[in-house]
């Protein structure tokens, strides 16, 4: 079979289309690997500085800046500082809008540099919420002017201030990076341009009132990503640094998130959505059709002899139908267990797909026969053992082993029956699509892959100041079911089925009726109150 025209590798789902993305065409391969956008760039951009973990707490001060004021103060504020930065610090070369540099000021060249901040009525009740942290590198500056505030008040602060800044391309964030671009440019003077580029220099200048902003926003988030090296040090630079002034010290903001969780909760859900069973009707459709399908398969019978078209079809169809009621009548559908039956029942049905075009009486057998060698290599794996897997029945292995021929003439095939990956047959006939789609999340679950792992068991902390860190939720919230997937995959198996074995026409038709909210699951009533699902009854707010 010819194989389908590539589709355009473009983002067709609404919610993602303001993504800065680089898709899956445009990015660079080397073997085995897909490489990311930036490894041409050299080893400096595979580890980058994150913003959340390393910039927010350097610039906490702005931070709470851009929560406390509307965005029109705080710009001016951030200006501001910049301008009497330039106007009265004559060593300004040798500081930066920072903690960390903050901390090696003097008391004068602080207060000219911070006045706009000290000035502000607004900022008077919230800056002292700093003084809360013993690590920040300029505390000492900040406790002359401020006075410790009630620490819920203060940790209710930074919470709000992490929270609104955390996201690197957020609006606040990009403010405050604007800021330290501003100051490193203007202030530092450590970035120069060529004529060519003054109409750039004026649009960050005059920031957010030149220039389309869907430009110069991503502009300024880039460039300040090279001042990074200057702020945390990197850069050589004690090679230059002033006699008279304090070494700059090795920057360190994980002190200052241990810091955090120790003096601040954990704040987890108090109510999830729990899982539960599929709706009736799917649950109905799927038992009836697995009894139609029985019907067909005693209608359609010629031989009682050892058959692998006929058997092999109506096998691979019942199976999916058995596993996707399963799902249906329990809670599993929307847990990492229907994730597992998905990606069952997709490869049960590749694997169909395939027999049904190919249709090749030898293949069909080349198929029936792989099974019959890999039950045999199981059986003899096991009668070795002086204990077996409970799970295992010797006499079943034994009997499937020999149930078309003696086991001892049966081959045992180590490899892909079909001598094809699932991915390359797929493409062979077809279904290259569906692959794409279902494979490789779904896949995860099957392998215990770390993302799979952490979206059934973990969830977010919702505290900022934990960096909305993971915690275990053994029976967190429940996923978006896969019953309408199974459906679907599962009418496409009764199609093959009734291209081989006319007529069946059979098909589920509840999952074309159903909207999400039916499927999605409910708060439980019971929930009034918190109970973790590790720590049970005991809060899990206080670790």
């Amino acid at each position: 079979m010819a194989k389908k025209p590539a589709k355009p590798d473009v983002i067709k789902q609404e919610k993602f289309k303001d993504r800065n993305l680089t898709m899956l065409s445009s990015l660079p391969r080397d073997k085995g690997t897909v490489q990311n956008v930036f490894k041409k760039l050299g080893q400096g951009m595979l580890h980058p500085v994150s913003w959340f973990d390393e910039c927010v707490p350097n610039l906490l001060w702005a931070a709470i800046a851009v929560t406390t004021l509307d965005r029109d103060a705080a710009l001016v504020v951030f200006r501001e500082v910049v301008r009497r930065t330039i106007d009265f610090v004559e060593k300004r070369k040798e500081l930066f809008v920072t903690h960390n540099y903050l901390a090696l000021a003097t008391n004068d060249e602080f207060d000219a540099m911070m006045s706009p901040v000290l000035e502000s009525d607004a900022l008077k009740n919230v800056m002292g919420a700093l003084l809360i942290s013993d690590w920040l590198p300029d505390r000492r500056h900040w406790a002359r002017h401020y006075a410790p505030l009630e620490n819920e008040a203060s940790i209710e602060i930074l919470m709000a201030a992490v929270a609104n800044t955390h996201g690197h391309q957020s609006e606040r964030a990009t403010d405050m990076r604007w800021l330290k671009l501003l100051s490193f440019i203007f202030a530092q003077e450590r970035m120069f341009f060529d004529r060519s580029f003054e109409e750039a220099v004026s649009e960050i200048s005059e920031y957010p009132n030149k220039g389309e902003m869907q430009s110069v926003r991503p502009t300024i988030r880039a460039m300040e990503m090279g001042t990074r090296t200057v702020e945390f040090g990197t850069e050589n630079m004690l090679v230059d640094w002033p006699a008279d002034r304090p070494k700059l010290p090795t920057y360190d903001a994980e002190p200052f998130w241990k810091e955090m969780h120790a003096k601040t909760p954990c704040l987890v859900p108090s109510h999830f959505k729990r899982a539960d069973a599929g709706p009736k009707e799917a649950r109905q459709e799927l038992l009836e059709i697995s009894k139609l399908v029985g019907g067909h398969f005693h209608r359609t019978i010629t031989t009682t002899k050892a058959d692998p078209r006929h058997e092999g079809a109506f096998g691979l169809v019942l199976y999916a139908c058995h596993l996707a009621l399963t799902t249906a009548i329990t809670p599993t559908n929307t847990l990492a267990e229907g994730r597992i039956i998905l990606r069952t029942i997709l490869e049960a049905f590749i694997t169909l797909h395939y027999l049904t075009v190919k249709d090749d009486a030898t293949i069909w057998l080349q198929y029936r026969k792989y099974g019959q060698g890999q039950t045999k290599l199981a059986f003899l794996k096991n009668v070795r053992e002086e204990e077996i897997p409970g799970f295992i029945d010797l006499d079943e292995l034994e009997s499937f082993a020999n149930e078309d021929r003696w086991m001892e003439l049966e081959d045992i095939e180590l490899g892909h029956w079909a001598n094809l990956n699932l991915r390359k047959m797929s493409e062979e006939v077809g279904l290259r699509d569906l692959y794409d789609k279902y494979y490789d999340w779904s896949s995860g679950y099957v392998h215990g892959q770390w993302a799979s792992a952490r979206s059934t068991v973990y969830i977010n902390c919702f505290n900022p100041l934990h960096r909305f860190h993971r915690v275990p939720g053994v029976m967190g919230p429940a996923m978006p079911s896969t019953l309408v997937d199974i459906a679907k995959i599962v009418n496409r198996m009764l199609d093959d089925l009734n291209a081989l074995y006319p007529s069946f026409k059979a098909r589920l038709s509840w999952h074309k009726k159903v909207n999400e909210e039916d499927l999605s699951a409910a708060e439980r009533p019971e929930q009034n109150e918190f109970a973790d699902p590790v720590l049970g009854e005991e809060t899990a707010v206080k670790r």
